[in-house]
């Protein structure tokens, strides 16, 4: 029998909320630096290493565990745009689009967070037994 807290989803949330903060981080990160002459936009992916975890994983032979596994492996990857400029100065910031990435972000993590939240509410209500 599976765990609650080591279930896919669960494994799955957690590793949505590391990839969000991740993201979080790097907008920041650009956002902060956008007058920074030759600083390059960072952007994250995540999907990809996701989809390549999860396509091994569904091999032959291969177990719920090991899909487990696979998903608590699969991690962020923080890429530098080095072929974008958006000024003069070489710098390769644009303050509209990681503003708008910056709310599209803040969406995403109330959306995991508010799944996070509802799986522990009915974990608790089977504890409580209502």
């Amino acid at each position: 029998m599976s765990d609650f807290f080591t279930s896919n989803s669960m494994v799955m949330l957690e590793r949505s909320a590391h990839f969000q903060w991740t993201k979080q981080r790097a907008i920041l990160d650009n956002i902060s630096n956008a007058e920074t002459p030759n600083y390059k936009a960072k952007y994250v992916t995540f999907e990809e290493a996701l989809r390549s975890s999860i396509r091994q994983a569904a091999g032959p032979g291969m177990t719920a565990k090991d899909m487990r596994a696979a998903i608590a492996a699969s991690a962020p990857v923080v890429h530098t745009a080095v072929d974008e400029s958006a000024r003069m100065d070489e710098n390769g910031v644009n303050v509209s689009e990681q503003s708008i990435e910056l709310v599209r972000n803040a969406y995403q993590v109330q959306h995991v967070y508010r799944a996070i939240s509802s799986d522990m509410s009915r974990l608790l209500m089977a504890i409580r037994g209502q």
